[in-house]
């Protein structure tokens, strides 16, 4: 179910909408930003002074965007991209025009994702914004997060996008991790057999 807010505004001296989940149970309730330290909270018959200030942020997130307008912006960026990218193409050189598609859809990923072939993955994720990553950066992934942890393979860091094609494991452990795996399939059909 997506999330629709109230449409109730605020007092006039307020004037914010409330940041509660339509039909909610309660008194309606608004903050200035995601920061304020304090609230307003009102209900529907009082006067025009009766809001209250509370204290902490009760801030509305939105819920994901409709069909219509993911379709739009895919449709947009697609015709805008596209047409750039063609652009390229005729006038520079293909390499360029098929780098800049690729950028373009590394900086548009919003979670991660990785495809697994056999001991080998390849995949897209965002850096925590904690860490601070550089704009552009290229390095090795490692199989844990120690410093001695031997490398896995290669991270590419564009903003908080990270390109990485790496192994899950190293060889040596890959054929026990296989063995292990074969058995606990053996084991989980004869329990289904009987």
């Amino acid at each position: 179910m997506r999330r629709r807010q109230c449409l109730t505004w605020a007092k006039r001296e307020v004037g914010l909408q409330c940041q509660r989940r339509a039909r909610h149970d309660g008194p309606h309730q608004a903050s200035f930003s995601d920061r304020s330290g304090t609230h307003f909270e009102w209900n529907d018959g009082a006067n025009r002074f009766g809001y209250e200030v509370h204290p902490g942020t009760v801030r509305y997130r939105p819920g994901t965007p409709s069909l219509a307008y993911r379709l739009g912006e895919w449709t947009a960026s697609v015709l805008f991209f596209g047409a750039f990218g063609t652009l390229m193409w005729v006038i520079g050189s293909p390499v360029a025009a098929v780098t800049y598609c690729l950028v373009v859809m590394l900086l548009s990923v919003q979670r991660p994702h990785f495809v697994d072939v056999g001991r080998f993955t390849a995949g897209v994720f965002l850096v925590p914004q904690r860490n601070f990553p550089p704009f552009f950066a290229i390095g090795f992934a490692r199989y844990g997060p120690e410093p001695d942890a031997g490398r896995s393979g290669l991270q590419v860091i564009i903003g908080r996008r990270s390109l990485m094609v790496c192994a899950l494991l190293p060889r040596t452990e890959w054929a026990e991790f296989q063995r292990r795996t074969a058995e606990r399939d053996t084991a989980r059909r004869k329990d289904s057999a009987r």
